[in-house]
């Protein structure tokens, strides 16, 4: 069953095609290729000419950034990937015509052969809310259907079938397919989508229905990277280096000051005050009055404040932040009665709050996605178009491997290209048991292994091991090899069956994504230091052996050799950089990191100089 949207394929103002677009359906028993993108029409290059200032810093407030790709067909995933590992642009903002080439090529069809291309948002139905001249200049060029219709018409030669899908929902069907429940209660928090900051939903099999829209004057997540920012970081790109500095700080210092920016107010509003000061269009995009009264509020310069200052200051805006999205998910969990609780959006990255509400005990279940940032969108669009469609994207707990996979001949000329050994194995469980072996003898090694990951997370295909029982390993790989600081931690990837004896899990509760924060058991602390953060907690990775067989032999090999299945598990890539995508990617990045070996594509990669 072939849907089809109105012959022009732009909609301008029309309502959302998941939420009520009346569909025309032909072509009855043929193939169905949905191709879902996140991404917008040059708006970096847009705001770069009309603020200059603004946008001169590493800090990038903008909507369209983390550009992707996902094509479904019938309900199956057949490829998805970032823009980021192909231009090696963190966060891309460019259109991802390199990642919807990857798509296309994987499935063997052209642009014309799809029956719908749905991009990650719909600003049609909000012209109105452009009125200004420089506001709708913006909105016609960068936001609008019709430019993102133009924009893949020059590319492809063809007008595609597009379908605007609202953003929140978008972010909603990404997590939803690899839920393991069908029905529950789904938020979606983010810095905006939209006009919106925050979408919750009721998930019924076969249904979804919003229940609230928060304003962007209400936004978390904009208020969250504003802190990050006034403490010196990026704007949506650093929030990961304040939620890691939260853990040494002492949150009670500014608690006053975060009670009366984030306020709560019954039946589960919030209210902030300085999300509400800017006035024309400049300072709605760049929140400017908001910086003005946080720098004001309080009290001091954050760039220029020691650490130990700046950790205060974490450690109370993430105790605030928690708070609040506990208040609005426990309002409406007990509102609708629902007890599962399916999280998205870029806020639901934020492991610390996702463990705290586990913790708590009044959800059932809770479930955040392999991809929650806006390249997880890409996948959600096109997923939202196939829910609609009656062929809902179901791989509950499955891997999201979905990316290009290492080849063995490319690999080779790489390694031969740098001057570098390379040995091969007869199989693949026969490299994975010498990279297990090399772990155990406390040697740091890269696995390029299979289809890359989809999502921020390494989840064992683009991933750089290390030995969890070895302090020094923490500071090795935070300094001298992935270049960054060393106060922010790093996850374990375990075994599924043994996850509950070496963290504070119920056997059998699963988190296969990295998503979730839970404390290693004391009396495991001591054998687990390098994954072990000051507070006591891990961000942990579960594996289990029918939906990551390959790294899941790994770590039981490991395992042998060690009495713990446990491995330190962080992304192939060195800080500031996207994750590895090619074979001479993985092999610059082995001769940049001055680890001690690279696996990839059945070879082992060394020096000449290494055993």
């Amino acid at each position: 069953m072939i849907a089809r949207v109105a012959s022009d394929g732009f909609r301008d103002g029309t309502p959302n095609s998941c939420d009520g677009l009346r569909l025309d359906l032909c072509g009855e028993g043929m193939a169905m290729f949905t191709l879902g993108f996140s991404g917008l029409v040059q708006t970096e290059t847009f705001l770069q000419s009309h603020f200059t200032a603004q946008m001169a810093g590493s800090s990038r407030i903008i909507q369209g950034l983390d550009s992707a790709a996902a094509l479904i067909k019938d309900g199956q995933i057949i490829a998805a990937a970032a823009q980021e590992r192909f231009d090696r642009e963190k966060k891309s903002g460019a259109f991802p015509f390199e990642a919807i080439d990857f798509c296309l090529q994987t499935a063997g069809v052209s642009f014309s052969d799809l029956d719908s291309v749905c991009g990650n948002f719909d600003f049609g139905r909000y012209a109105i809310a452009f009125q200004e001249p420089l506001a709708r200049q913006y909105f016609e060029e960068c936001l609008s259907p019709r430019a993102l219709a133009a924009h893949l018409t020059r590319r492809y030669g063809t007008p595609p079938n597009l379908v605007p899908v609202d953003h929140h929902l978008a972010h909603l069907h990404c997590a939803l397919a690899s839920a393991p429940f069908d029905q529950g209660l789904g938020v979606v928090m983010d810095a905006a989508g939209e006009i919106g900051s925050l979408s919750v939903f009721r998930i019924q099999a076969g249904s979804t229905q919003r229940l609230a829209r928060y304003p962007i004057h209400q936004s978390l997540g904009v208020f969250y990277s504003l802190i990050t920012q006034f403490l010196g970081f990026a704007f949506n790109e650093d929030e990961y280096k304040v939620m890691g500095l939260a853990s040494f700080g002492d949150a009670d210092r500014y608690a006053e000051f975060f009670t009366d920016a984030i306020r709560l107010h019954p039946e589960g509003r919030i209210e902030i005050p300085c999300l509400e000061m800017n006035s024309d269009f400049g300072e709605r995009l760049f929140f400017t009055a908001s910086m003005r009264a946080i720098e004001k509020g309080l009290g001091f310069g954050g760039a220029e404040a020691p650490v130990e200052q700046k950790a205060d200051v974490s450690a109370a805006l993430q105790r605030r932040f928690t708070q609040a999205v506990m208040h609005i998910c426990a309002h409406f969990a007990e509102r609708e009665n629902l007890h599962d609780l399916l999280l998205s959006g870029g806020c639901a990255e934020n492991c610390m709050t996702a463990g705290a509400m586990r913790t708590d005990g009044r959800f059932g279940r809770i479930h955040v996605g392999y991809a929650s940032g806006d390249d997880g969108t890409a996948l959600g669009a096109a997923a939202a178009r196939s829910f609609a469609m009656g062929q809902p994207v179901r791989i509950p707990q499955g891997m999201p491997f979905f990316g290009p996979a290492p080849q063995l001949d490319p690999a080779m000329t790489a390694a031969s290209r740098h001057g570098l050994r390379a040995t091969t194995f007869a199989s693949e469980r026969a490299m994975l048991q010498a990279a297990a072996a090399e772990v155990a003898e406390d040697r740091i090694v890269a696995l390029c292994n299979g289809p890359m990951e989809y999502g921020a997370r390494a989840l064992g295909n683009r991933s750089l091991l290390a030995l969890p029982s070895s302090a020094a390993n923490k500071e090795r790989i935070n300094l001298a090899i992935k270049k960054r600081q060393n106060y922010r931690p790093f996850a374990p990837a375990v075994t599924a069956e043994a996850a509950h004896l070496y963290f504070d899990l119920a056997a059998g509760e699963t988190y296969p994504y990295m998503t979730m924060l839970t404390h290693v058991r004391p009396e495991h602390i001591g054998r687990l230091p390098a994954i072990t953060h000051v507070d006591g907690t891990a961000r942990v990775q579960t594996v289990d052996r029918e939906h990551n067989p390959s790294f899941y032999y790994l770590l039981t090999q490991l395992g042998e050799r060690t009495g713990v299945p446990v491995v330190l598990n962080t992304s192939y890539n060195v800080n500031h950089q996207p994750i590895v995508c090619t074979e001479e990617e993985a092999v610059t990045t082995f001769v940049e990191m001055g680890i001690d070996a690279l696996y990839i594509a059945g070879a082992r990669i060394s020096r000449q100089t290494d055993p």
